[in-house]
C-alpha cells in the first residue's frame, strides 16, 4: 500500500472518494424519489446501479475517450425523462392525499372514485434511472480520469469504491426506513426530488449554471451542486400548495354537491 505513504497520494484518494459520495448521493436520493411511486424500489435500484456499472466499465476500458462524451444532450434526455416521472408521481401524490382526506370524511372511495394509481411499467423505471446513474457516475469519471492522468490511478479507483461501498450500506440502511414512513409524505418528498433534480439538469443541460459566479472557501469553488438544496426547499413547498389547492377543490365539490339542508 505504497500510494497511500505520501500527502499527494491520500489528497488524490480523498477527492475521489468526494466526488464519488457526492454524485451517487444524487443517485440515490433519485431512485427512492422514482421508487416512491411504484410498487417496488427494485427496477430503479437495478436501473441506477446498472448505469454505474456500465460508465464504471467503460470509463476503464477507454479512460480519456469517455470524458469527450457530448453530456449535454444526454442531460437533456435525463431532464425530460424526470420531469415526465416528476407529474406522474405528483398526480399520484394528489391522489393519495385526496384518499387520505375523503377517508377522514368518511368517504370510502379507493378504487370506485377513479383515485387508483395505474403505476408505471418497470421498463419505464429500469430506463429512467439507468440514465440518472449513467449521467451522475460519466460526472464523477471526469474528475477521476483527471487524477489518473495525473499518476494517481489507483488512487481514484479506491475512492471510487470506498464510495460506491458507502453509499450502497447507507442505500440498504435508508431502504429500511423509508419503508416505516406513511405513504403520502414519502410521495410529497419524492416528487418534490423528482422535480428538484429536473430543474437542476435542465439547468445544466442549458449552461445556466455556469453563467453563474459561486463563491470559494479557503480557495475551492462550491458547485453548482448546492442550489439543490434551495431548489428542494422551494419544490417542497410548491408541491405542498398543488396539494392543497386540490384537496379545497375537492371539498368545494362535494360542498356543491351535497343536498341542501331541509328546515
Amino acid at each position: 500500500m505504497a500510494f497511500l505513504l505520501t500527502g499527494a497520494a491520500w489528497g488524490a484518494l480523498l477527492v475521489a472518494f468526494l466526488i464519488t459520495v457526492l454524485e451517487l448521493t444524487e443517485v440515490v436520493a433519485v431512485v427512492y424519489a422514482i421508487g416512491a411511486g411504484s410498487r417496488s424500489m427494485r427496477p430503479a435500484a437495478v436501473g441506477a446501479s446498472g448505469g454505474v456499472v456500465v460508465v464504471g466499465l467503460v470509463a476503464l476500458g477507454t479512460g480519456l475517450a469517455i470524458t469527450r462524451f457530448p453530456l449535454q444532450y444526454t442531460l437533456i434526455a435525463a431532464a425530460l425523462l424526470l420531469w415526465g416521472f416528476g407529474f406522474f408521481l405528483l398526480r399520484s401524490t394528489l391522489r393519495t392525499y385526496l384518499r387520505e382526506a375523503r377517508k377522514k370524511r368518511g368517504i370510502q372511495s379507493a378504487k370506485h372514485g377513479g383515485l387508483e394509481d395505474p403505476g408505471l411499467s418497470d421498463h419505464a423505471l429500469l430506463a429512467g434511472s439507468f440514465s440518472v446513474g449513467a449521467i451522475e457516475t460519466v460526472e464523477a469519471v471526469v474528475v477521476l480520469v483527471a487524477l489518473t492522468a495525473g499518476g494517481f490511478g489507483l488512487e481514484a479507483v479506491v475512492g471510487f469504491l470506498l464510495g460506491a461501498c458507502l453509499l450502497l450500506g447507507v442505500g440498504v440502511v435508508l431502504h429500511e426506513q423509508i419503508r416505516k414512513i406513511k405513504v403520502p409524505p414519502l410521495k410529497w418528498v419524492a416528487t418534490s426530488l423528482l422535480f428538484t433534480f429536473a430543474v437542476f439538469w435542465s439547468g445544466e443541460s442549458t449552461g445556466l449554471w455556469s453563467r453563474i459566479s459561486f463563491p470559494s472557501v479557503g480557495g475551492v469553488a462550491i458547485p453548482a451542486d448546492i442550489l439543490l438544496l434551495p431548489l428542494f426547499l422551494l419544490a417542497l413547498l410548491l408541491v405542498w400548495v398543488a396539494i392543497g389547492l386540490r384537496l379545497r377543490t375537492d371539498r368545494r365539490g362535494e360542498e356543491a354537491r351535497a343536498p341542501p339542508a331541509t328546515p
